[in-house]
């Protein structure tokens, strides 16, 4: 376990600077960091599913928490950007006479399933057992 420095930039996201060891870590904080940012140990972090959604990261004092709407919002963008890859492969396939598998119904029934669960989730191990559409 080694500490490091957290603070809430100025788009609201938590950023965590690890300091290198070249300097003391009061250093770091002094000429790096702004004002309000405060040394924390590195194993009070989200961990696990939680530390895969960084982007929906938020400080409550000296606390990261992870914003479970954030998560989901970002969870869709990925889905849906990845969906709409698979979607331009699967009409060339299509354009070629080639059969898509699975089907182009039972995909499209996947996509609507998968985009439910992602609303209707309730933790972050929930969003990444959902497996982007391929």
């Amino acid at each position: 376990m080694s500490n490091v420095i957290i603070y809430a930039q100025s788009n609201g996201q938590v950023a965590v600077c690890v300091p290198t060891g070249e300097l003391p870590i009061n250093e770091v904080l002094a000429k790096d960091c702004p004002a309000g940012a405060i040394i924390v140990d590195d194993s009070t972090l989200p961990k696990g599913a939680d530390a895969q959604f960084f982007d929906a990261w938020e400080l409550n004092g000296s606390t990261v928490t992870v914003n479970l709407a954030k998560a989901k919002e970002h969870k869709l963008a990925r889905y849906n950007a990845e969906a709409l890859q698979e979607a331009q492969k699967r009409q060339l396939n299509t354009l070629a006479g080639l059969t898509n598998t699975p089907d182009d119904a039972t995909w499209s029934a996947k996509l609507t399933a998968d985009r439910a669960t992602i609303a209707s989730a309730t933790t972050t191990t929930e969003l990444v057992a959902i497996v982007n559409p391929s």
